[in-house]
């Protein structure tokens, strides 16, 4: 325990924290004051980015100020002082960090003083003792990038270093779960914008370490230029290319002996093969001498680790003989793969003794030019390509699923390899960035684009999804032998987000006021398709069932209302508009106070599918309430208010108090959204037939439609399986599930507040302690509007009086539904669950966290 807590120590140690809230660059600001300690007005500032030969240039202000703004991170820097009559000043080695505004006050000798350079080496200063500090912010540098431990080779492994993120939760920071950060590179959106998995794309790895520069993890930035979360903002930049050329190429390892085998004390056990491989290469340099520069980096991934490790019952090793030996026997296995090929033409793919094997590429690209002096342009592009396999899914949702220890990863049972799926992951991001100088008008102009695209996809061709029962339990579904068929959730499914983003804002100077005023504007357009039980699903009692013709015990299909029987692929449009202005006032030598008021309007553009359902309309849910899935929330201006501080209590910058407050306005996974038209049963629907509990060993008392067919909709109502029902229309039968969002939901809104308290200590160090306490304001809220109120539990002898909802679905809901989608009166017997999600606001939570360091 010891050596772990002098680990996290010496890891917040090495990790400064600052203010500022540039996403893709740094600054250098400050006073130039005579011997005298006048102001100096018109004194010459020039930097020198030594690496490119990049030269940035500004004048002092009437009160001596001065601010470079949008210079390139990193170093080292020289910069320059003159005015005439005054000796002139140079500092070396200067290094500036992602978003840290580096602060120089600057003291000229006089003219009665030797006109000769003052020369200062800027190394060892302290950036958390700046003027610029307000909230609570860490940095990452290429050198912590290249030194702290890594196994995933992800930005999460460093995202969780900040003192307020979670260790237990991926990407949890400051209060807010992992998709309220808002995580960007070279300012382009890198957030799982759809919101189904973890919170980045790509698996968590959308571009690769060795291409990135500097991270930066905002949790309590009071600059209004940021938005977009309520937990934090994480900005990262890529590397680029110097006037000296460099290149490395690396490799990367392990196996299965670099894994453990045993647990504590216990008996050790056999490691499972594994064999992961990376390998890459980087190379940057110049085009033309302090001109024009390109970076390059390419990664490739694998790895391969058994895909099966049970196996088959046999007669030398039977079911029980050793724990990864299951129920179902080898020569049953292979009569299932023999009939299914001879009758069907169907390939199941092996049982046993097989790999799964994932691979990814990635690919970064960068040009920098120094077009002229005042102006400066970049452009970046990626791309990753992954794919993973996955086990088929346990789920067989919306029908009861299988008792503990009987589904489809019980030792009962063994499915076949082309059930499994693969996880596409692909991301691909575009940014490009112009800054330019205009006098004491400093202008950053970015365009980005982002693609996320997630398809599923599956060796298996298309072909009915079925369980084969054990044909025991006879008041149970009993245990399942095993699985063949299309997986059942991974037909059409796909998860495709575009992402475009502009960003332009103008930063300039006026006595002892430090202006900036900006817009953004984004639009992205979102493409789900989600079809479960697309190829249709049987559940037999056995397999002697599904041989001789029987009905199957259950059965499900989803399939599109339209003549067709096209997959309907919802889709929407979203807009976000913002405005903001900021005013950073030097009120005196020792304070300064930073104003900022940031205005955006969440606008719904365009849902062609999505239509009010006549049916759950007239629908009432509790408390009288109403569902529509035909309205979208009202489009309203979401206002961010912000203040920050920093006062230098002794003048000596050896004390200094910070803090600040605001409101900061996040966002929604666009899942949340396209679900309400591709859950409202108006594109597509699910049939389910699910013989009750009492009947499942009765094939005469089965309502199923059978006997199997490997045509996926051939008992969809008006096909031939099922020629008595006409083809439904949209709006006439109720899904299990919907989705329905408030009218008047607001995007998710904290109030963050801020305090700290900044030391020099001795030896060099610098002691701080901050506080942090965040209120919701608008928090994203879902709940079932369907449920009765819950009851207390009230057993008689047991202390526990927790609420509870009655076990049957006659009295569990207040609208119950029939198995073909009709309204039932409540507590009306023999109907089926009705699920509906409703997104709303709530306001009741809350966070805090107090650091020492």
């Amino acid at each position: 325990m010891l050596r772990r807590i002098l680990f996290l120590l010496s890891i917040n140690l090495l990790i400064a924290q600052y203010s500022g809230a540039q996403v893709t660059t740094s600054s250098v600001t400050g006073t130039v004051k005579s011997g005298t300690n006048e102001p100096l007005a018109g004194a010459t500032v020039t930097a020198t980015y030594q690496p490119t030969g990049t030269v940035y240039t500004t004048t002092s202000t009437q009160n001596g100020q001065f601010n470079i703004q949008n210079m390139q991170v990193g170093g080292p820097y020289t910069i320059t002082v003159t005015f005439v009559g005054q000796q002139p000043s140079t500092y070396r080695d200067v290094f500036l960090r992602l978003g840290e505004p580096y602060v120089l006050d600057v003291a000229l000798a006089g003219s009665e003083a030797a006109l000769s350079e003052v020369v200062v080496s800027a190394t060892g200063r302290n950036s958390i003792l700046n003027a610029k500090r307000t909230g609570a912010i860490t940095n990452i540098s290429t050198r912590q990038l290249s030194s702290l431990p890594t196994i995933t080779r992800s930005l999460n492994d460093f995202i969780r270093v900040t003192p307020q993120g979670s260790s237990t939760s991926t990407g949890a920071i400051g209060g807010g779960n992992y998709r309220q950060n808002y995580i960007t590179v070279d300012g382009a959106d890198f957030n799982n914008s759809f919101g189904i998995g973890g919170n980045l794309p790509a698996n968590g790895s959308p571009i690769s370490l060795d291409a990135i520069g500097e991270i930066s993890i905002n949790v309590t930035p009071y600059d209004v230029k940021q938005s977009g979360f309520v937990g934090s903002a994480i900005n990262a930049v890529t590397r680029s290319g110097t006037n000296n050329v460099s290149a490395s190429a690396y490799t990367l390892w392990r196996n299965q002996d670099q894994q453990g085998n045993k647990v504590g004390n216990n008996t050790p056990f056999t490691r499972q093969n594994l064999q992961e491989n990376t390998y890459g290469f980087r190379v940057g340099g110049p085009i033309i001498k302090n001109k024009l520069f390109f970076f390059v980096n390419a990664e490739k991934g694998d790895r391969t680790q058994p895909g099966q490790t049970r196996v088959a019952a046999t007669a030398s090793a039977p079911f029980g003989s050793s724990p990864d030996v299951v129920r179902p026997t080898a020569d049953f296995l292979n009569t299932v793969r023999t009939h299914l090929k001879n009758t069907y033409n169907y390939e199941t793919g092996g049982y046993q003794g097989y790999d799964n094997v994932s691979d990814n590429t990635r690919f970064v690209a960068r040009i920098d030019w120094n077009i002229a002096r005042n102006h400066r342009f970049n452009v970046r592009y990626s791309q990753v390509e992954s794919k993973s396999p996955s086990f088929a899914s346990t789920s067989r949702s919306p029908l009861t699923g299988y008792g503990s220890g009987n589904g489809r990863q019980g030792n009962n049972h063994l499915w076949f390899e082309n059930s499994n799926y693969f996880q596409e992951s692909n991301f691909y991001s575009l940014a490009a960035e112009l800054n330019s100088t205009f006098g004491k008008f400093a202008n950053t102009f970015r365009g980005t684009f982002t693609h996320q695209n997630d398809p599923r996809s599956s060796n298996s061709s298309i072909f009915p999804l079925v369980d084969i029962l054990d044909g025991t339990n006879a008041a149970a579904p009993g245990s399942v032998l095993t699985t063949f068929g299309y997986e059942g959730f991974t037909y059409g499914n796909l998860r495709d987000v575009r992402t475009t983003s502009f960003v332009d804002y103008v930063t300039f100077q006026t006595g002892k006021h430090n202006w900036t005023v900006g817009g953004q504007f984004d639009i992205s357009a979102t493409k789900n398709g989600f079809q479960r039980f697309g190829t249709s699903y049987y559940t037999f009692r056995s397999w002697d069932d599904f041989v001789n013709g029987e009905k199957p015990v259950d059965f499900a299909v989803t399939y599109p209302l339209n003549a067709n029987l096209e997959q309907a692929f919802p889709r929407f449009k979203f807009a976000q508009f913002a405005l903001y202005a900021q005013d950073e006032i030097a009120m005196s030598d020792k304070f300064r106070l930073t104003l900022g008021l940031r205005a955006e309007l969440p606008s719904y553009l365009d849902i062609p599918e999505i239509q009010t359902h006549p049916l759950v309309q007239n629908l009432t849910f509790e408390n009288g309430q109403k569902l529509n899935t035909g309205t979208l929330p009202k489009n309203r201006i979401m206002w961010s208010p912000r203040v920050g501080f920093n006062y230098d209590i002794k003048g000596d910058r050896s004390l200094q108090l910070r803090g600040g407050t605001g409101i900061f306005t996040g966002r929604v996974p666009t899942v949340w959204i396209v679900a309400q038209s591709g859950d409202a049963g108006m594109l597509q629907f699910t049939q389910t037939y699910e013989t009750p509990a009492a009947d499942r060993n009765n094939p005469a008392a089965f309502t199923t439609p059978g006997p199997f067919n490997a045509d996926p909709f051939y008992y969809v109502p008006g096909r031939p399986g099922n020629p008595g029902q006409s083809f439904p229309k949209a709006g006439t039968a109720i899904p299990s599930s919907i989705s329905a969002i408030d009218p008047d939901f607001k995007f998710p809104q904290v109030w963050k507040s801020s305090v700290a308290l900044d030391a020099r200590l001795p030896w060099g160090m610098v002691g701080t302690i901050e506080a942090i306490y965040n209120k919701d304001l608008n928090v994203a809220f879902g709940k079932n509007p369907n449920l009765v109120a819950p009851q207390a539990l009230n057993v008689a002898g047991y202390p526990d009086s927790r609420p509870v909802y009655p076990v049957s679905t006659a009295a569990r809901f207040i609208n119950p539904i029939s198995r073909d989608g009709q309204p039932l009166a409540t507590g009306a017997s023999g109907g089926s669950a009705f699920n509906p999600a409703y997104l709303t606001n709530g306001s009741k939570g809350h966070y805090w966290s107090v650091t020492a360091r």
